[in-house]
């Protein structure tokens, strides 16, 4: 009887957490902004705000579930043996927050605030992890779920929502905080059912799914870094389905270095600025910051803030660095990347023989933050693909099956 009582506290309070991210998804539609150039249009803030929220009522749901998150993981740390690394790491985020607020005399809680939004999804997974290990129970119910809520979202956006802008150019309307977020949960949403349906051996559906799935994706939104996240997801996927793909992808790898060589000296009159949407001229400017950084400035950063700067392109305001991967350096010092980079790790360790499709996934996630404000900063996004990767990694285990 009492150990009975003791599993149902158990699963109650991984329901409380997960009811908390499902009500953060459902109200991130609130966070919405309308693009400065939509002229005419009212916020979702103003239009459907039915119950009177705080138009970050999505993001204040953080402030119970970092509570739950850690509490949950402290308790059932023994079920998964790396939550106990990963909670160090994060605690080190911390310390260095501290570190660099002392240093730099700014303010702890934009540098706090920075580290939760990457590590709070990492407890997700982590919670995840420890509810399948602990109960046996597949995650593939709550997963299906997450899919049907968000489906049903998007659709919602698409029906009764503002167009959505990028680079000027319209596209399809947005549920998800931003048109960048947006498209990273579809991202996410999307190799989950391809994964699904890998598992069911379908390859001529599989093939088709991928297909139209990028196609909307490209074509809804163009999100390029998600695009490229979700490429990077498809090109393995393919890999595994088809002996023509294996050939035609290892060709490409083999030509990769000549094909670039040759749009190199073909484009070489290409606008790079323009089509790099600004970023390397951004890069440039960030070279030449990074070039007047001390000793103290390299080790810790420069603080909250210290990323935002003026270029000739984005002349109208103060933007960052549109690559996670130099924003922490630069308002987090080399100690900080160090330790990011090391998540990543111990995440590739979950698999002992480096599992393909895992390893696409992760390798998605690090290299969007490589070019841009990639799905590691967007919390909405994350906790979505961080379901995912609980997902594939249990569903691996359990099978014990290492496609390669």
């Amino acid at each position: 009887m009492k150990e009975s009582y003791k599993v149902n506290i158990f699963k109650g309070f991984f329901n409380i957490i997960i009811v908390l991210i499902i009500i953060k998804l459902l109200f991130s539609y609130l966070s919405v902004k309308v693009h400065y150039f939509q002229t005419g249009f009212t916020s979702n803030f103003e239009s459907f705000n039915f119950l009177g929220l705080p138009q970050d009522f999505s993001n204040k749901i953080e402030y119970l579930l970092l509570p739950l998150l850690l509490i949950f993981i402290f308790q059932y740390s023994k079920y998964f043996k790396y939550s106990k690394t990963f909670l160090i790491i994060s605690f080190c985020f911390y310390l260095l927050n501290i570190i660099t607020s002392i240093v730099n005399n700014t303010p702890f809680l934009e540098s706090l605030i920075f580290s939760l939004k990457i590590f709070t999804p990492i407890y997700f997974f982590n919670a995840l992890i420890i509810y399948h290990n602990k109960t046996g129970v597949s995650l593939k119910s709550i997963l299906l779920k997450f899919i049907f809520i968000c489906l049903f979202l998007i659709s919602l956006a698409l029906l009764f929502f503002n167009t959505s802008l990028n680079r000027l150019q319209i596209y399809l309307p947005i549920y998800f905080d931003s048109i960048h977020t947006h498209s990273y949960v579809l991202v996410s949403i999307f190799i989950a059912l391809g994964y699904l349906i890998y598992r069911e051996h379908n390859r001529y559906f599989l093939f088709f799914y991928l297909v139209i799935s990028f196609l909307f994706l490209y074509l809804g939104y163009n999100v390029r870094t998600a695009v490229i996240m979700y490429l990077i997801y498809m090109m393995v996927m393919l890999f595994l389905i088809s002996d023509i793909f294996k050939i035609l992808i290892l060709k490409a790898l083999v030509f990769l270095p000549l094909f670039t060589l040759l749009f190199l000296l073909t484009k070489w009159e290409i606008d790079w600025v323009d089509f790099s949407s600004g970023r390397i001229a951004m890069y440039e400017a960030k070279w030449n910051q990074l070039m007047n950084f001390g000793f103290f400035d390299w080790i810790f950063g420069q603080g909250p803030g210290s990323d935002l700067i003026k270029t000739d392109i984005w002349w109208w305001d103060k933007k960052g660095a549109h690559s996670d991967i130099i924003t922490i350096i630069v308002e987090n010092g080399i100690i900080y990347l160090i330790l990011f980079l090391l998540v990543y790790y111990f995440l590739i360790q979950l698999t002992s023989k480096g599992n393909i499709i895992f390893l696409a996934i992760i390798f998605g996630s690090l290299f969007s933050s490589l070019i841009s404000n990639g799905i590691v900063v967007r919390p909405h996004a994350n906790y979505v693909y961080y379901l995912v990767l609980a997902y594939i990694y249990t569903d691996l285990k359990s099978r014990r099956i290492d496609p390669t």
